[in-house]
């Protein structure tokens, strides 16, 4: 295979967007990363916090020789992927002979590397793309016996099986993760009111950051949503992982890749608001959910540590939503009422008590439903799910702060909420709502 028989495009840098939002601390983490002398940089993350723009933002002004391979399905092939690598450098791709491995043909290249006098950059994007073993043994011989003046970046979904754990304790590799990706309150009104000019308050943008925790895809999503909204108060109010354009992102860019088991997995244990393996094997009736955690954190699959001991994790919240419209209520309360027991027995009782509290709840949706549908036929203006969520809150006595933290939104979209709710039953106090939401039976 020749050059001009690969696909041109998978050895292009993607082109400088316009409407990019700057982020000079994060290059200057790149940087300081060359400084240092660093061999390799990581970039690893979920589907849609940036990694690539990040990237190319930073080679934009970066004065070296910049070799980019954009890695796809199809390279789970040493020879393939050789060829390709070998092209991102220009160089003509060697056959591969019976008798030589794609090691001992990479050889050459470095050493044509280690002539040049001018300092290298490769870039090897989408990496999670790579599961064959033969393939991380070559990229990993690279990271080994690369020459002096080449630096690796590679951006994954995923944790790779590379020698990230030696080359970390002989300082020799850069990291960003998920973390330092997310969006700031200021980098979110950069966003959301410069590049996609929705003049939206700072009240609004910072619910839209508090809700997305930052992931810059899930705040274009709700972005472009708002575009076709009249009120953008009430949908930022409401925005939650059973948005649609959430919904589809997650389902065709994560959830779609991932085997049925695993799905079944995420989908039984997205009603915890914090899990561990034992919990998950109770509700799964796995007897590995240790692994699977471990798996799922290297694979950057929206779960993040709530410590450092493995023990303790949490799904991002829009993620847990989304995975949550997979079941059916039935198949929830059953979940919550296992939730429950196990905290119970473990003597953890805020969390039996939060979950023993759902399958109550859930237990009356489908008379509550009705009895909703019923009332609001009497109001000018029926109230919303989300009014009718903290109307029912309001009702068990939780204070403006508790339902906020209840239902992961900021106080002053609580307060918000309390007004519709109050103009809509025509009422002008909390206790005066709970009286008249138990009139129309909505209590």
């Amino acid at each position: 295979m020749t050059m001009d028989r690969l696909l041109s495009t998978r050895l292009q840098i993607p082109p400088a967007r316009l409407d990019v939002v700057a982020r000079p601390h994060l290059v200057d983490q790149l940087e300081d990363g060359l400084r240092l002398g660093h061999l390799l940089t990581l970039l690893s993350a979920p589907a849609g916090f940036g990694k690539t723009t990040l990237i190319g933002e930073w080679i934009d002004a970066l004065e070296r020789q910049v070799a980019w391979l954009s890695v796809d399905d199809g390279d789970n092939d040493p020879a393939r992927f050789l060829r390709y690598l070998m092209a991102s450098f220009g160089e003509e791709p060697l056959p591969l002979t019976p008798s030589a491995s794609p090691q001992e043909l990479v050889v050459p290249l470095l050493n044509d590397l280690a002539t040049m006098g001018s300092d290298l950059l490769l870039v090897i994007d989408d990496y999670h793309w790579i599961r064959d073993f033969s393939v991380h043994d070559l990229v990993s011989f690279v990271l080994e016996n690369q020459p002096r003046n080449l630096h690796v970046v590679i951006a994954t979904r995923e944790d790779p099986p590379l020698p990230l754990a030696r080359m970390r304790a002989r300082a020799q590799l850069t990291e960003i993760r998920e973390r330092a990706l997310r969006f700031t309150a200021e980098e979110a009104d950069l966003f959301l009111n410069q590049t996609m000019t929705l003049n939206l308050a700072p009240a609004s943008v910072a619910t839209l950051v508090s809700r997305t925790e930052g992931w810059i895809t899930g705040l274009q999503l709700a972005g472009l949503a708002l575009r076709q909204t009249g009120s953008a108060e009430e949908f930022v109010a409401a925005f939650a992982g059973d948005d649609r354009y959430i919904v589809d992102y997650l389902l065709g860019e994560v959830l779609e890749h991932q085997p049925e088991a695993m799905h079944r997995f995420l989908r039984e244990t997205s009603i915890l608001v914090r899990l561990c393996a034992p919990l998950c094997n109770a509700l799964t009736g796995r007897d590995d959910s240790q692994a699977v955690l471990e798996q799922l954190e290297a694979a950057n699959l929206f779960l993040i540590a709530l410590d450092h001991r493995r023990e303790w994790y949490r799904y991002h919240v829009l993620f847990a939503e989304a995975l949550r419209l997979g079941l059916t209520v039935q198949e929830q309360i059953a979940l919550h009422e296992k939730a429950a027991n196990w905290f119970q027995a473990h003597e953890m009782d805020q969390f039996a008590t939060h979950h023993a509290r759902l399958v109550a709840e859930m237990s009356r949706k489908p008379a509550a439903a009705r009895r909703q549908e019923l009332a609001n036929q009497s109001l000018v203006e029926p109230l919303s799910a989300r009014e009718m969520e903290v109307l029912y809150l309001i009702a068990t006595g939780l204070s403006n702060r508790e339902i906020a933290d209840r239902l992961v939104i900021a106080t002053g979209t609580v307060k918000r909420h309390n007004n519709n709710i109050f103009g809509k039953l025509g009422v002008r106090s909390r206790t005066q709502a709970v009286a008249r939401g138990r009139d129309l039976g909505l209590l």
